[in-house]
């Protein structure tokens, strides 16, 4: 039985007892749980060296170059076209993570300087504070 050859009616009244109106409870199933298959292809480790390779030359392709670069790989220029925009996407994340390794670094080393800076300051100010009382004797 196929599912596209038939129409059903789901309702509890539409089984009146003829055995050519019973619903197929396993086609009902597998129609409620149809997944198409998934097109997804991984791409061979040549095709990502190459892909990666262009990717260092230019993160952005023209049409011409996405073509070309699609035909060289035997690849739709669709995938082409997402895999360089997933490319850059992890390069953006990468370099927001160097950024803030960075700025993270600069902040530490301000951060304790200020602190040291600040019991520097405290110490002056107690040896001023003793030298008034010295001086005030």
């Amino acid at each position: 039985m196929n599912l596209n050859d038939h129409t059903y009616n789901l309702s509890p009244m539409a089984n009146s007892g003829n055995p050519e109106e019973q619903i197929d409870e396993d086609a009902v199933d597998d129609f409620m749980n149809y997944q198409p298959e998934s097109k997804k292809r991984r791409l061979t480790v040549e095709q990502v060296r190459s892909l990666e390779r262009s990717f260092e030359i230019e993160t952005k392709l023209e049409p011409e170059k996405k073509m070309q670069l699609a035909q060289e790989l035997g690849l739709q220029p669709r995938q082409v076209a997402i895999w360089f925009q997933n490319r850059r996407a992890r390069w953006k994340t990468k370099q927001l993570e160097r950024d803030y390794s960075v700025l993270k670094a600069s902040y530490d080393a301000l951060k304790s300087d200020f602190e040291r800076l600040q019991q520097e300051n405290k110490n002056i100010r107690a040896e001023v504070g003793n030298y008034d009382q010295w001086m005030n004797q």
